[in-house]
């Protein structure tokens, strides 16, 4: 099973996702039920492997915290993009639980993708590319911000491969502290 950790997004900021996809002809918009931020990228992992992914996930102890999504960007050359995304705002917290989740699965005889890690969430795959155009869209939106959202969680995901592009599952969730912002509410 195709495998990678990470966080869901918020119906709302969905929302918000969807009302950017569109003035790009060239490119094939990911479905709003297939948003997310990746945190590690596993591949193919069997039973076994994520029994024990899930076993190391179960132990993280960091604290949730707050995301918020600002300007969009692409993966590629002008002339021939990937990936067109939203960024995600700087966040220590987050950065934090990423390097947290690859180290310690390496440690664990798994090998995660190896690149820098650029929070984002992918929101189209480009077929062919129009530089002019792509251009035009990243000017436009370029001011694009979310409502922050909380993260409380992440998750196991499992990918699937079928003709209206891949199918995302969550498999299992895993909790984040309550940070001490959450204290008060309960008082």
């Amino acid at each position: 099973m195709r495998t990678f950790l990470g966080i869901s997004i918020p119906d709302e900021v969905k929302e918000q996702l969807t009302s950017i996809c569109y003035g790009l002809p060239d490119i094939k918009w990911v479905r709003e039920e297939n948003f997310h931020i990746t945190l590690v990228f596993l591949g193919e992992q069997g039973s076994d492997d994520i029994d024990r992914i899930s076993e190391f996930c179960s132990r993280i102890s960091l604290p949730d915290f707050d995301l918020r999504l600002q300007s969009v960007g692409f993966f590629g050359k002008q002339k021939s993009p990937s990936i067109l995304f939203a960024n995600v705002e700087k966040n220590s917290n987050l950065l934090q639980l990423q390097k947290t989740l690859d180290s310690g699965l390496r440690k664990r005889g798994f090998n995660p993708e190896r690149q820098e890690y650029h929070p984002h969430v992918t929101i189209g795959r480009f077929k062919n590319a129009n530089g002019e155009r792509i251009s035009l869209y990243l000017e436009e939106f370029t001011g694009f911000s979310s409502s922050r959202f909380p993260v409380l969680e992440f998750h196991i995901y499992s990918s699937k491969s079928s003709s209206d592009g891949p199918i995302y599952t969550i498999e299992e969730s895993f909790s984040l502290l309550p940070s001490y912002r959450d204290y008060g509410k309960t008082l």
